[in-house]
């Protein structure tokens, strides 16, 4: 069984066969060397309120919207097991 991931620049997919938070590779679709978040973890970052996300929240790559939800306290550890 295989973990869809998701590049924090571009939002193509990748499949690997092991279910953690991130991976960090090179990005097929765009060439970003960079984290690709676990596709669970993205629906998350939903919760933040649109009051609180930043002007430039949609430009952000997904892993700093996901630490930063995190940091506000929108999101929990615990709901980022994978």
């Amino acid at each position: 069984m295989s973990d869809t991931y998701v590049c924090s620049v571009c939002h193509e997919t990748t499949e690997r066969s092991y279910g953690v938070r991130f991976i960090v590779l090179t990005c097929p679709a765009c060439g970003r060397h960079g984290r690709h978040v676990h596709a669970s973890l993205v629906s998350l970052l939903d919760r933040v309120p649109e009051s609180e996300r930043g002007d430039d929240w949609d430009d952000r790559p997904l892993d700093e919207r996901l630490l930063e939800a995190l940091e506000a306290g929108h999101i929990s550890l615990g709901e980022t097991a994978v």
